[in-house]
């Protein structure tokens, strides 16, 4: 059962690549304008050519770094200044070669800090407008020592001047729209885990559980090995409720949820089924393994203190069955809900494996 964590990062990857492809679908027409401008005599015949290379080389580097997954080495697995850099440096090329049409072309840079927004905070957005007005002072001094015939260093800095302001303007309006986005992000993040996990125990409620159950049933149907369900029913638990009330009663379902899910691996899944019960999907291999998983489970919550039942412990009765080939989630749970009958039945406080004849017991 693969990790939900290798899911996210992979999903994360996908995310990158996409922001790439982006990058590059603006970058496509910025090489046919560069075409159409060396057409028209403004820049050299082989400006076009070299420029689309060093653009094609450049993202192609990219790109096997978030493919081979060595991006996520990286402080930043987005490399969004990176990226945003390089591009700065293309567009200086472009500054420095362009002539008369400069100035027109200084819009490049302000385009290159919306991307920003996907990813930046103000200050990094700053950094890289700050980046972009020492990239255009640089082509200045460059031109006004190699070139000096060719410009008018008053024009030239006024421009400079102008962009400089607009990019003092307009780095703290996207960081703000950046930083609106990330909170969107986290709220969409908050809503979507609150309809996913219930609110008592921090576990994941029924209906992501059925969510997860037709996917394993799907990877099993495809091939992959069989997992095992359980359904663990804390013992006695109207006694509880009884006899200390209901708020108790709520604090032994939490304890007994946590408790479970500190000691089950990365690769096991724990769901609140009911009001005292929980479904679990276990990676076992075999049944030895799958009786071991469940008295691990049973025993760590008979030795779990609970304060408020003073001297009186708690247990779970726990009833669970493998996958079979044409399952559906209503006849796997009907198999493990019968189990844990069975358990319920020969005195509680007991394991029941609906595998090979095989009663685990106490």
């Amino acid at each position: 059962m693969p990790s939900q964590t290798l899911e996210q990062v992979d999903g994360r990857q996908k995310l990158r690549l996409l922001r790439l492809l982006i990058a590059v679908a603006v970058y496509v027409p910025c090489a046919l304008m560069l075409a159409m401008v060396s057409w028209q005599g403004f820049l050299p015949p082989w400006f076009a050519p070299v420029w689309a290379g060093i653009f094609a080389g450049t993202n192609v580097f990219f790109f096997v770094l978030i493919k081979s997954g060595i991006n996520l080495q990286l402080r930043d697995p987005s490399m969004t200044m990176g990226q945003m850099a390089v591009a700065i440096g293309a567009v200086a090329f472009i500054l420095y070669h362009a002539g008369a049409i400069r100035g027109g072309l200084l819009m490049l840079l302000l385009v290159i800090l919306l991307f920003g927004a996907l990813r930046l905070t103000t200050a990094e957005l700053l950094l890289m407008g700050a980046l972009s007005s020492a990239a255009y002072a640089a082509v200045i001094m460059l031109l006004s020592t190699n070139r000096p015939d060719e410009i008018n260093l008053r024009v030239e800095w006024l421009q400079w001047t102008n962009l400089t302001i607009t990019l003092a303007v307009l780095c703290p309006l996207v960081g703000y729209l950046s930083n609106v986005r990330r909170r969107l992000r986290e709220s969409l993040r908050m809503i979507k885990e609150m309809a996913q996990r219930d609110a008592l125990t921090g576990a994941f409620n029924r209906h992501h559980m059925s969510e997860v159950l037709d996917r394993e049933i799907g990877r099993c149907e495809r091939g992959a090995p069989a997992f095992l369900v359980l359904i663990a029913d804390i013992d006695y638990f109207k006694q509880v409720n009884d006899a200390h009330g209901h708020l108790v009663g709520d604090q032994v379902i939490k304890a007994v949820a946590v408790s479970t899910q500190d000691i089950l691996r990365k690769a096991d899944y724990m769901a609140r089924y009911g009001g005292e019960e929980f479904v679990l999907i276990i990676a076992a291999n075999d049944v030895a393994e799958a009786g071991a998983a469940c008295e691990r489970i049973r025993t760590n919550v008979e030795q779990l203190p609970i304060p408020e039942l003073q001297s009186q412990g708690v247990t779970i009765s726990v009833g669970g069955t493998f996958y079979r080939h044409g399952d559906t989630q209503v006849s796997i749970l009907g198999r493990a809900d019968a189990a844990l009958y069975r358990a319920k039945n020969g005195g509680r406080n007991r394991t029941e494996l609906d595998a090979a004849a095989l009663a685990v017991t106490n």
